[in-house]
């Protein structure tokens, strides 16, 4: 019922929107005047794109409420969708509304928006705010199409904020549908402070909060295979750090060349309470360099976040799939689900031997009867168990009660693609397969 209540509360306040809009402007959209009609559906365009601005800000915001309820890679879902609207707002509300005033004056397009910068600052804040915005449109384009680092995406998002900033004096002193409105002001006023609010404390209060208590530093790094390091954190009341398995954080190493940068990596490992463990596969970015981070470095953790932990599951028999370095919070769910002595059955895929991950982490808990393991290797000629890659075939034969399990999966997007497929056609329920995608 909370996400329910995260629905209702947008509906309500798209609706409180919708209405004052109506209350200034309706008549003018109802004249039958192409000026009055343009300057109202200009009107209604620039308070949407002001309002999905404001959502696109939390829902990035690493906001805990919301968080907890719809998973962070969902609400990044829904921020680069959301995206396209915001986009259509700003090319609209420009458009419309120079465009009625061109009528209205008889003259043209570009003659009036050069006119406009005469109305002072508040309009040339405007115009900034639009520049800006296109700027970071364009560039979140560039950025996921040419798979770019997340930091030129961090960066180029902070313009946002200077836009936003550089706007907010244009809305309430020229828009016409906030003018003898105190109530609609108001109300505009407390959804900035509302958002804003939200931003300060989960981005920036929270992070250093914890910093703070917990102090984290790298206490040592242990590699795991050739290409795949172990990163065990220590600190002070670590007791008191609560997460669950499955989760994961964003880590901001204190070192020089780390500095800037902010990753997400999964804890795989829960077991202990002095320490904290992150599996780092080297994939030839960032984390090639983090192999040589010093101990005793200071670490910055935001979070945990995610929603990929054991109390979704809803009977006593799970199945885990996991590719590669995905085994991370595999690893640690597995864990969790032998102490609650549940039937646990782990598809493991890998290229070769050399590439499994916690080999003898694994092993430990098949002696002791808490795991039914499957590797299934696609590069190794020398190896004698499952070969090629995890499939429908695969899963019927290895698990035949399959549609009966919770199924948790993590790996590469065309492994979990094609193994989504394989489970939806092996009749398991959408909602009993649990999966995040860890991209910012």
């Amino acid at each position: 019922m909370r996400k329910y209540s995260v629905y209702l509360a947008f509906v309500l306040n798209l609706a409180i929107v919708f209405g004052f809009w109506w209350v200034r402007s309706g008549s003018l959209l109802l004249s039958g005047e192409a000026v009055a009609t343009l300057l109202s559906l200009g009107r209604i365009s620039g308070l949407l794109l002001v309002f999905f601005v404001l959502l696109q800000v939390l829902l990035i915001g690493r906001t805990g409420w919301i968080e907890r309820l719809f998973g962070f890679d969902k609400l990044a879902r829904v921020h680069r969708l959301s995206g396209y609207s915001l986009s259509a707002f700003l090319v609209l509300h420009p458009l419309l509304t120079v465009w009625s005033y061109a009528l209205e004056s008889e003259v043209s397009y570009w003659n009036k928006f050069l006119s406009l910068f005469n109305f002072g600052e508040d309009i040339q804040g405007a115009v900034i705010a639009f520049m800006l915005f296109a700027i970071v449109i364009v560039s979140s384009i560039t950025i996921a199409r040419r798979k770019l680092k997340y930091e030129s995406w961090y960066f180029v998002h902070l313009l946002v904020y200077v836009a936003i900033l550089t706007s907010f004096g244009h809305q309430l002193s020229l828009g016409g549908d906030f003018r003898g409105q105190t109530t609609f002001s108001a109300y505009w006023m407390a959804l900035y402070l509302f958002v804003f609010t939200n931003l300060l404390f989960f981005r920036l209060l929270r992070p250093i909060y914890s910093f703070w208590r917990y102090r984290f530093r790298v206490l040592k790094i242990v590699p795991e295979t050739s290409d795949t390091y172990s990163i065990y954190l220590s600190g002070r009341n670590l007791e008191k750090f609560n997460f669950r398995s499955g989760q994961f954080a964003l880590f901001r190493f204190l070192a020089k060349g780390h500095f800037l940068q902010e990753h997400p990596f999964s804890f795989s490992d829960v077991s202990g309470k002095e320490l904290l463990r992150i599996t780092v596969k080297n994939l030839g970015d960032y984390t090639k360099d983090l192999v040589a981070v010093t101990p005793g470095t200071l670490v910055m953790v935001d979070g945990p976040h995610g929603i990929f932990t054991p109390k979704r599951a809803t009977g006593n028999k799970i199945l885990v799939i996991a590719g590669g370095v995905g085994i991370t919070p595999i690893r640690s769910l597995i864990g969790a689900f032998s102490a609650e002595n549940k039937d646990v059955v782990l598809l493991y895929g890998n290229k070769t031997q050399a590439d499994i991950v916690f080999g003898q982490e694994l092993d430990k808990f098949i002696s002791t009867n808490k795991l039914k393991l499957h590797n299934v290797l696609s590069g190794d000629p020398a190896w004698q168990g499952e070969k090629g890659f995890i499939d429908e075939e695969k899963i019927r034969r290895l698990v035949p009660d399959v549609s009966a399990r919770d199924v948790y999966l993590c790996g590469p997007d065309p492994m979990m693609k094609a193994v989504l497929g394989a489970l939806q056609k092996l009749g398991v329920s959408r909602n009993k397969i649990y999966f995040e995608e860890f991209a910012l």
